[in-house]
């Protein structure tokens, strides 16, 4: 639907079987795994980076609520352009009877094109909307990280902590 086709849902996934078979329903899932293993790998990765710059800086133990939010926004701005080229790839028109069908060679084709026709901004479109999704989920993360981490780390201090035999004197 996000390309373009019209009608109710159950209707769109009808003429999909019928056009390209139960193959049609996966027609963007290589370009989905090229995109989102790296890009997980790299935002996770950026995530953490930040976070210990962060921590480095402020010499805290852990992010405040704020730092996680904002570590979590810059993380997703690096790899939106990433979701852009995945998503127009997934979305493009093979064919059919569209009078303009729109059809990228790959990658590097696709990327070349959008900088001509709409420059960076083209790329970066979901900047804002990337941004505020990644920074509540680092967040969310960051935070019941702690909730489970501190008791853990709590507990594991008290067990460690041994405690002294009472004295007990024995007079004959």
């Amino acid at each position: 639907m996000q390309a373009g086709a019209k009608g109710r849902s159950w209707q769109v996934l009808l003429k999909i079987l019928v056009k390209d078979g139960i193959l049609g329903l996966y027609a963007g899932y290589s370009a989905t795994l090229l995109r989102n293993l790296p890009a997980g790998v790299f935002s996770y990765s950026s995530f953490e980076y930040l976070k210990a710059a962060v921590l480095r800086k402020t010499k805290q133990t852990n992010l405040e609520p704020i730092q996680s939010v904002c570590c979590g926004a810059i993380s997703a701005s690096l790899t939106t352009p990433l979701d852009v080229v995945k998503t127009r790839l997934m979305t493009q028109v093979h064919g059919g009877n569209k009078v303009a069908a729109v059809m990228y060679s790959g990658v590097n084709a696709l990327v070349k094109q959008i900088l001509k026709e709409e420059g960076w901004i083209g790329l970066t479109s979901r900047v804002v909307h990337s941004a505020c999704f990644s920074a509540l989920s680092y967040s969310a993360s960051e935070t019941a990280r702690l909730a489970i981490l501190h008791p853990y780390l709590k507990n594991k201090e008290l067990s460690k902590i041994s405690v002294a035999p009472a004295r007990v004197t024995i007079s004959w």
